[in-house]
């Protein structure tokens, strides 16, 4: 009898922390185990290689989380300041970035064994497994929760791409609003751009660097009207400003094509299916990722719209009658809505946060309070002979050093207070407690709009919230990941 596999990780994809399980059955009372392979697309060599014996019900169990999780790793190459530039002037291909080490794919292969040897070849599964470096809950197996993710799509009878369910990003942000409550004309202007799953909001200053990541693949409803082959992933994105009075006033759009580090499409339209790399796409949305002159003065917030493909004729599919570009307004992914808030002149350096979340990718969030930092040094000394008796003679000099410091090692400190919070930036800011990997920029200093990799001291905090703490705040304690360097006495 030939081996089955009866379970395997979710799929479009899964998380690697947590359980990934693969259970096999069909084998025989002659065959001692069964064998399984996980193999990295793209790679000949298994990256691991398994055998189990049979449990009572004739199955095998396996769960390789901890194989995934040597093949996924946070985000890299500063992230976090994605298109920053301190002069003012990036290149146009840093606006996006495609995933790099955040995610993997694998096939599954298997048979059996008996007295060492194989029964038979590997199996090798055509299926494309795909896991980020994310977390889950302990029951959740599979990770269905992944649909959350994955905008469903088809088309209606003019051929006019349609949207059945809407995704959210691969955030821990919570802070969500109807597009309904937004005090401005954002569903009004130029026909309305909607976002029936919601609008992401996000309280930021002008020197603030964000991003925001997304899973681009869509799922296609199979029907009488199925979408376009266009449609593919994240089309474009707009950007909306809007001043204080709720008038947006400057409407611009960016292409998700490979020029602007994006893709897979190279041009607008061109339909390419994402797979790989290229199936999360991550933007950077914050005040200082853009580029010189992008956001006015008058911007009191702006919005960060996904939108997919939708074709011009034969029948006009877009809400705006003027544009000329084949992109819904209709957002596809929850809008992202930044508040630009203006700094106190009274206000502390400001300190900004981001870590890796529990989906794989990254978030950010400032400090605006009092940022400490305490030095603490550790020597290893010896008392060393005020005179030389390698010399010609016997001196001492009133500056000859007794105890000398034969070596010393140095760390950082620092302690930052956040403003006052409300109820979800709470939620999020506890995502960073969780966190293994964060990282800090300070406004001022030497470090001064660096991202630096940091330890947190703080292992554990107090759940707060406006009904029990009314105007609360959080302190953060934490330590540069990299001790100061230091010479001998």
């Amino acid at each position: 009898m030939a081996v089955n596999v009866e379970q395997t990780p979710y799929r479009p994809f899964d998380m690697a922390y947590g359980a990934n399980t693969i259970t096999l059955n069909g084998i025989t009372p002659s065959q001692q185990k069964y064998a399984l392979q996980i193999t990295v697309v793209g790679q000949t060599t298994p990256i691991a290689d398994i055998r189990q014996s049979p449990n009572r019900y004739g199955r095998a169990i396996f769960d390789i989380q901890n194989i995934l999780q040597t093949q996924v790793e946070p985000s890299k190459n500063n992230i976090d300041g994605l298109h920053y530039s301190a002069s003012g002037f990036a290149q146009q291909n840093t606006r996006m970035r495609i995933a790099n080490g955040e995610l993997v794919q694998y096939q599954i292969g298997y048979t059996t064994e008996t007295n060492g040897q194989l029964d038979d070849p590997f199996t090798v599964s055509p299926i494309v497994y795909t896991t980020l470096g994310g977390s889950k809950e302990y029951w959740q197996v599979p990770y269905d929760e992944g649909a959350e993710f994955i905008p469903i799509v088809d088309a209606d009878v003019n051929g006019c791409t349609d949207i059945n369910y809407w995704a959210r990003p691969l955030s821990d942000n919570t802070w969500t609003i109807a597009d309904t409550e937004t005090g401005d004309n954002l569903l009004t202007i130029n026909g309305g751009y909607p976002s029936p799953g919601g609008i992401d909001v996000h309280n930021v200053y002008r020197d603030d660097q964000c991003t925001k990541s997304f899973w681009q693949n869509i799922a296609r409803v199979a029907g009488p009207y199925p979408a376009n082959t266009a449609v593919q992933g994240i089309e474009a994105f707009y950007v909306l400003q809007s001043n204080a009075a709720g008038s947006i006033f400057n409407v611009s759009t960016l292409a998700n094509t490979q020029s602007s580090g994006g893709g897979p499409n190279i041009t607008l339209g061109q339909g390419l299916i994402p797979t790989g790399n290229f199936n999360v796409i991550t933007l950077a949305t914050g005040p200082a990722n853009f580029p010189v002159g992008t956001l006015s003065p008058l911007c009191d917030h702006y919005y960060i719209v996904p939108v997919l493909w939708t074709p011009l004729s034969p029948t006009n599919c877009t809400t705006d009658e003027l544009s000329q570009a084949p992109l819904m307004s209709e957002a596809a992914w929850r809008i992202q809505r930044y508040n630009i808030l203006d700094k106190p002149c009274n206000d502390y350096p400001h300190v900004q946060f981001a870590w890796l979340n529990s989906e794989g990718f990254r978030d950010q969030f400032t400090f605006t309070k009092r940022n400490e930092m305490k030095i603490n040094t550790k020597r290893n000394n010896f008392l060393k002979e005020a005179a030389d008796y390698n010399d010609t003679r016997y001196i001492v000099d009133k500056q000859s050093r007794g105890f000398t410091t034969y070596s010393q090692s140095i760390k950082e400190d620092w302690t930052a207070t956040s403003g006052y919070m409300n109820d979800k930036e709470v939620a999020l800011i506890e995502s960073m407690f969780k966190s293994p990997e964060v990282n800090v920029r300070f406004s001022t200093g030497e470090y001064a709009n660096e991202w630096i990799p940091i330890n947190l001291v703080s292992s554990s905090y107090t759940e707060k919230s406006y009904r029990k703490d009314r105007l609360f705040q959080y302190t953060v304690n934490y330590k540069l990941a990299n001790n100061i360097k230091s010479q001998r006495g």
